[in-house]
């Protein structure tokens, strides 16, 4: 065996090691699960013992018992044998949670920096202030999937880093969860992670390079880190999406990071819920689409940046609207206005306005809090008194969709003692009208470290994003991406024919893929919806609707001819657009259509 070529034998038997530990390990989490789930069931059950002592270790046992469920399908993705100064040897692990017994720590502990360090002489800062120093003498990196070992390479000071063994991995997104990326995440992404928790924060990418996955790390761990947890907690972050399906989606990755109780929401209702209404519903247009959608929201941003208005708690918010509209409305908006009334339909704009009068009149946005009295009889009575709504850390996704006006009201509920907002976003998938256009306009600065641009894009394919580039896309395309199949551009006589062609491709698609059919119009896929409303894994959405999701195979279709007349902020919108249905794709792109993108533009 050479330097930098171990042998087929030496790979073999490095991986059964490999293996035979996986294996081991997960015995040993199962026995403690078995026994955790003692400890659960015993205080569980009420005794004599101290009620507030009972709840508190019922909780420490639970959460362990969940950390635990996560830890034994993949208890570790890093190995790092080390010697210290002194001469002493131990070899360390790190997974998504502690478990001390194999020596398994978690990737927030101050040694999970050793993940990150080349072979040699190393160091990383210890909580008391002092610092360990030795050297890393070997590093091996994996991913355990199911208990199964689909990835693993071996680097030491006696070879260079070695491919032991890899299977096809699927990058689909139910099997491709977040956790599985912080056995990915790079020295420079860590020191996001890490960096100072006081103040405002900006990560950006294009789409595709992790920005959300990284974000949703930073706040594991000002939750659970030692440094931080004690100014943050769980029941006083917010994450702020775009919808609900995006909700849904984080809520369930949150767990897998060992995060319960975050409040994950939409402007739409949190706004509903300070206003205290329950009578409207919110509706979200997608701009860039049609002249009068777009004229008709330009003309409600003018009267959103006039200063003035009046909105009485429990009157009527329509009136306080039409008075505040009424300087900026055409004869046709006032229409329109008079229909979303009857229907009882708020929007960003009307919410914005709404809030902005609502805090002028109260100073303040105020929630109940909930406390307990205990009387001289030892009765304990509830009580609830009005406070300032506050958070200890807010956080934006897709924060180039929000208006500058939204997220100052946003900003007035950050607690005053951490000032932590985290700003995440890309300024190249803009498809709503007024909002944030340069990074500037969240009011907040930037400078000291405190923002992160994102270049690599995980998600597509080499093939697809040199597309991009040929379409005139400003579009990193890093070493080391898998090249993928080419872009399949074809031009169809109409609807049927495009109907045709997707059913071509998701009949022909592997068998648990995911296929996006995606347009620019909401009007243009009602056939596409019927032709495959009975099949789960066929998803058709406008773009609008498709920003921050992702498929293995996207079919882009019904981009008109004319789609690209238009000027100024619409004309980056329809552009923003196309962008954030091409990067849907994972694997595959399709593009159908009267006319080939490549000619359009």
């Amino acid at each position: 065996m050479s330097k930098d070529n171990p042998d087929h034998t030496y790979k073999e038997a490095e991986l059964s090691a490999a293996v035979e530990h996986v294996a081991a390990t997960r015995d040993a989490v199962a026995g403690e699960i078995g026994v955790t789930e003692q400890n659960v069931e015993k205080f569980e059950r009420r005794g004599s013992a101290d009620e507030t002592v009972r709840m508190k270790l019922l909780a420490h046992f639970s959460e362990r018992l969940d950390q635990l469920h996560h830890l034994f399908p993949s208890p570790y993705f890093v190995r790092c044998d080390v010697r210290d100064e002194k001469g002493e040897s131990k070899t360390l692990y790190f997974g998504k949670f502690p478990f001390t017994e194999r020596s398994i720590f978690s990737w927030m502990a101050p040694a999970a920096r050793l993940r990150f360090a080349d072979v040699g002489p190393a160091t990383y800062a210890l909580p008391d202030g002092f610092s360990w120093t030795g050297k890393v003498a070997r590093k091996d990196q994996f991913m355990i999937v199911g208990g199964r070992i689909v990835f693993m390479t071996t680097e030491s000071d006696a070879y260079g880093r070695t491919l032991v063994h890899q299977e096809e991995l699927s990058r689909r997104k139910a099997g491709f969860m977040l956790p599985e990326i912080v056995a990915k995440m790079e020295r420079a992404q860590d020191d996001v992670i890490r960096a100072p928790s006081d103040g405002s924060f900006l990560i950006a990418g294009p789409a595709g390079s992790g920005k959300t996955t990284l974000a949703f790390h930073r706040i594991a761990y000002l939750l659970q880190s030692p440094d931080t947890s004690e100014r943050f907690s769980s029941r006083d972050v917010i994450v702020f999406v775009q919808d609900e399906g995006t909700r849904a989606y984080f809520s369930k990755l949150l767990p897998d990071l060992g995060i319960h109780d975050v409040c994950v929401t939409t402007f739409g209702e949190w706004a509903m819920e300070r206003l205290e209404l329950a009578d409207v519903t919110v509706v979200r247009r997608g701009n860039g689409i049609s002249e009068e959608t777009d004229a008709y929201e330009a003309h409600k941003r003018e009267a959103l940046r006039a200063p003035g208005g009046v909105y009485r708690r429990r009157s009527n918010p329509f009136e306080a609207l039409r008075r505040a509209y009424e300087p900026y409305f055409s004869e046709s908006d006032a229409r329109w206005f008079d229909r979303q009334e009857s229907a009882r339909e708020l929007d960003r704009f009307d919410l914005t306005l709404l809030l902005r009068f609502a805090r002028e009149r109260d100073g303040a946005f105020r929630t109940e809090l909930e406390y307990l009295i205990q009387k001289k009889n030892f009765e304990v009575t509830r009580k609830r008194r009005s406070v300032p709504l506050r958070y200890s850390l807010l956080v934006l996704d897709e924060t180039q969709n929000y208006l500058p006006e939204q997220i100052t009201l946003l900003r007035t509920c950050v607690s005053e003692e951490t000032r932590a907002t985290l700003y995440v976003g890309d300024l190249g998938q803009q498809v709503l009208l007024g909002t944030v256009r340069d990074w500037s306009d969240v009011g907040e600065n930037f400078s000291g470290g405190r923002k992160v641009e994102l270049q690599k894009v995980y998600r597509n394919t080499r093939a697809i994003l040199g597309y991009l580039v040929s379409l005139r896309f400003d579009v990193a395309v890093p070493e080391g991406l898998r090249e993928g199949e080419p872009v399949v551009e074809e031009t169809c006589i109409g609807v049927e024919e495009e109907i045709a062609r997707v059913r071509m491709v998701a009949d022909e698609k592997e068998r648990d893929a995911l296929v996006g059919v995606l347009s620019p119009s909401a009007e243009y896929l009602e056939p596409f919806r019927a032709a495959f409303a009975g099949r789960a894994d066929v998803h058709v959405l406008t773009a609008h609707e498709a920003q921050g999701v992702e498929f293995d195979l996207v079919c882009l279709v019904g981009v008109p001819d004319d789609f690209f007349r238009a000027e100024g902020e619409r004309l980056k919108i329809k552009r923003d657009l196309l962008y954030v249905a091409l990067t849907r794709a994972m694997e595959q792109l399709y593009v159908f259509g009267r006319v080939r993108l490549t000619d359009l533009l």
